[in-house]
Parts: structure tokens; sequence; C-alpha cells
């Protein structure tokens, strides 16, 4: 282990110490007998991507002003909630003073750009990856990247691709590469013409962000996360506001939500079985009867939909709010829920169908078991047992979604879903996961399926019976 340099709670201390992790993580490749090797990270973008999701879903939970920044105090708060129940035993608690600077180094400031108070997304991913390489060089030490400690093997895996894409310019392990290592990479490389199409002029001013002339590690990392996201942009560009998911505020806490189920899921030691999901169906398909029944009664007009305005009716009677109580159901996280669930785009005024509704009550059940809110969770009847199955159907919903996204990542793709079934090899599960299902998942033909879409599906596959017995 290189020796740690210096106070991690005074700057010179710190970068110190960021120099040393990075002649660890150097050294390491060097006993491995590995190169450092941009391109192939490039090939890994889609797997560092995911991580980068769910650290963005982290920073919207973080964000508790929702003002698009996390500031000291929401950090430490985020560090204990999140992230020392998970710590590996032997490291050290949270040292505010260590969140303070490694804060205060993350804020990467564009040439320009005005002093916040906190991070935004960009800088937040900064934050975690140099809390990932002191940690790595630091078995004691306990920062953002302790996540790792939790054996969080995807988290480990894209931030060490992001330590090896840096090393890739910083072949010394110095701290920072110059725009003639930037060059000199190109010049070096197997595969120049790849590297020459992806760094351009344009891309070492993304780097160089402070404009000096070098390129320190975190200011590596705050472009590097915009590459790994441009993709992103790009289908925002392409989308229509209105149609676009990634648009809804709702979106990263979803993607949360699942991380913490899955979290959940791990520690009972349960094994997540889509096989062992189907048997349920009978139990799953009288709770969607319930939903229907909901559905049907708060749908006034009769036209098979329930609009916005008539889902505050509905909201009182699953969640067993008295008028007192429904004052406190947040009316705009209502309508972003109803956006998310509204599949077919068509808006406030049309409102949701019956599966739709089914995907609005699975949405907000997942937001409220993260927020640990019982007075929002969407249940049906004072009966406790019929909560108690309420409860266990929308887990069994949740444990079949993460049959096929292992990561929570919010998604997942049909090469994911082919090698879950051929995994799970049992009979009834490879029946019911066929191309023809693939085609009922992906609604908006996008290639990934997000979870609304999934439950749409699964409640179509729950009560597949239904209309042959009409």
């Amino acid at each position: 282990m290189a020796e740690s340099r210096g106070s991690l709670s005074d700057s010179d201390g710190f970068k110190n110490n960021i120099v040393s992790a990075l002649q660890l993580a150097k050294a390491e490749l060097e006993t491995k007998h590995e190169k450092a090797n941009f391109i192939r990270i490039i090939m890994r973008f889609p797997k560092i991507r995911a991580v980068f999701d769910r650290l963005r879903a982290i920073h919207a939970r973080c964000d508790k002003s929702g003002d698009g920044e996390v500031d000291m105090e929401e950090l430490t708060e985020a560090m204990t909630e999140l992230f020392n129940e998970g710590r590996a035993e032997g490291r050290d608690p949270i040292k505010p003073a260590v969140v303070a600077r490694t804060l205060s180094i993350s804020e990467v400031e564009e040439v320009g750009g005005m002093k916040t108070k906190g991070l935004d997304v960009k800088q937040f991913i900064v934050m975690c990856a140099i809390g990932f390489i002191l940690a790595e060089e630091n078995k004691d030490l306990s920062t953002f990247g302790g996540m790792l400690a939790a054996g969080d093997d995807a988290y480990r895996s894209a931030m060490s691709d992001v330590v090896t894409a840096y090393l890739s310019f910083d072949r010394e392990g110095k701290g920072y590469f110059t725009a003639d290592e930037f060059n000199g990479f190109m010049t070096a490389s197997k595969r120049a013409d790849a590297a020459k199409s992806f760094f351009t002029d344009e891309r070492w001013a993304e780097l160089d962000v402070t404009g000096d002339g070098k390129v320190e590690f975190e200011e590596f990392v705050y472009a590097f996360s915009k590459w790994i996201s441009d993709d992103d942009e790009d289908d925002d560009d392409e989308e229509d506001e209105g149609r676009n998911r990634t648009k809804n505020p709702l979106t990263p806490r979803v993607t949360l939500a699942l991380q913490l189920s899955k979290s959940v899921l791990d520690k009972q030691k349960k094994d997540v079985n889509f096989t062992r999901i189907i048997m349920r169906f009978p139990k799953i398909h009288q709770v969607f009867d319930r939903i229907l029944s909901t559905h049907a009664k708060y749908d006034v007009n009769g036209d098979g939909k329930i609009q916005l305005r008539e889902l505050t009716d509905a909201m009182k009677e699953l969640m067993n709010a008295s008028e007192e109580g429904a004052e406190g159901i947040d009316m705009q996280q209502v309508e972003n829920i109803f956006m998310l669930s509204d599949l077919d785009h068509h808006g406030l005024e049309e409102g949701l169908d019956a599966k739709e509704f089914i995907v609005f009550c699975a949405v907000g059940f997942i937001i409220a078991e993260a927020g640990g809110s019982k007075s929002n969770r969407i249940i049906s009847d004072h009966d406790k047992e019929l909560t108690e199955e309420y409860h266990k159907a929308m887990m069994d919903i949740v444990g079949a979604y993460l049959t096929f996204d292992r990561e929570g990542k919010g998604y997942f793709t049909s090469d994911e879903m082919h090698t879950a079934v051929q995994e799970c090899g049992k009979k009834d599960a490879g029946t019911l996961l066929t191309p023809e299902r693939w085609r009922e998942l992906d609604i908006d033909h996008s290639g990934r399926v997000d979870f609304e879409e999934f439950v749409h599906a699964f409640s179509t596959w729950v009560t597949a019976g239904d209309d042959e017995d009409e």
C-alpha cells in the first residue's frame, strides 16, 4: 500500500493523498501486467453509465432543497444515512472535516462559471470518484467510496475504469497531465484513428476545465461524466419533453428506491426467482383485482380512464386517509407519478387506464417504501391481512423486475433478460419470457425496459386469463 501523505483536512495534504492513491492504482495495474487503455474503457461506457445513473439518483435523494445541488449539510446527512450502515467492519466513522475537504476539491468550476455552495450532479460524481480512490488506498477511511465496502462490484468496477481511463494520460500517476501528454496518448495508441476521432480539440477544452493548461484528476472525472452521458443528452433533444422519462423529477427517486429494495432483499438473503413469483400469480391477481375495483369506482365518467382530478379521492381510499390526513398528500408528487405511469402519453386530461393505474400504485409503493413514510404508502384496506398481501404483491413485482435489472440501475436490456432466463433454467419462466414478451415490455421501443414498462407488462401476464373468462 502506498503511504498516505499528510492530513485529509488540509488542501495540500488532501492533494498528496490523491496522488498517492493514483500511484497505488498505477502500481496495481503494473502488478497485473495491464496497461491503462482508454479505448477499451470506451467499450465499457454502458456499464459505467449504469453506475453513474445510480449516483445521479443518490444526488437527487441528497438534494433535499431541490435546487439541483447538494451542500455540506445535505452531504453529511447522506453520508450517515446511506453509507455508514454498509461500511465494512473496521472502517472509521465518517469525519465531517474529510467530507468538507472532498466537497471543496470536487467543486470543479468551469471558466466563467459562478461559484456555488454545493455540488451539481457532475461534481457529485467527482466527489464519489475521489472518495473511491482514497478509500481504496486507506482501508480504514470511510467516504462515499466506502460503498465498495458493501461488496458493490459494479460500483468498484466502474470507478476502477474511471481511474484507469485517467491513467491512460497521466502515465506517472503524478496527479495531472498536460496537452502534450494528451496528444502523446493518441500518437502512442495502437488504435490512433479511434483515439483521434474521440479526442478532439473540443475534448481537450472540456478536460481543461480551469484553463490552466493541465488536467487534474477531478477535472478529468468532471469531463468524463459528461462523455458518459452524451448519448442521453442526444436522446433528450430528440424526444418531446412530455414524453421523456428523464425529465421527470421522480425518475432518480424511483431508481434509488429500486436500489434500496435490492439492498433489503439482499440483506434478507432472499433469492429473487421469477419462477417462484409465477407461483404467486393468483395472490397477486387478487391484489390487482382490488386496485382495478378502485379504478372503476373512481372512473366517474365511465370512460375507462381515471383523470388526475379524480385521483385525490382514490388516494384517500387507497391510503386509508381521513379528510385531515388527505391534506398531507403531496399532489405534485402524485402528478409526477401520474406522468411516469402514463405510458401511452395521453396526458393529464386523458387519464390512466386500468393497467396504468396499477403502474401508478407500484411506483407510489416503492417511493413510499424507500422514504419510510407509512402515511404515504398506497395500501388498500384497514384489514391487516389484506394490507400485508398488498405489500407482498408489490414486493413480488419489485423482485420480479430485479430478476433482470440485477444492479437496480432503473432499466434492463434484452440481453439482460435473455441472460436471466438462461440462468433461471426453469420451464415456466422460459415459456413466459419469450421474444414476444420483450415486445410487450419495450413499450417505447427504446431497446431497454424501465420499471414502469415492466409493471405494465407484468399486470398483463398476471391477468392473462381474464379476457378469456369474459
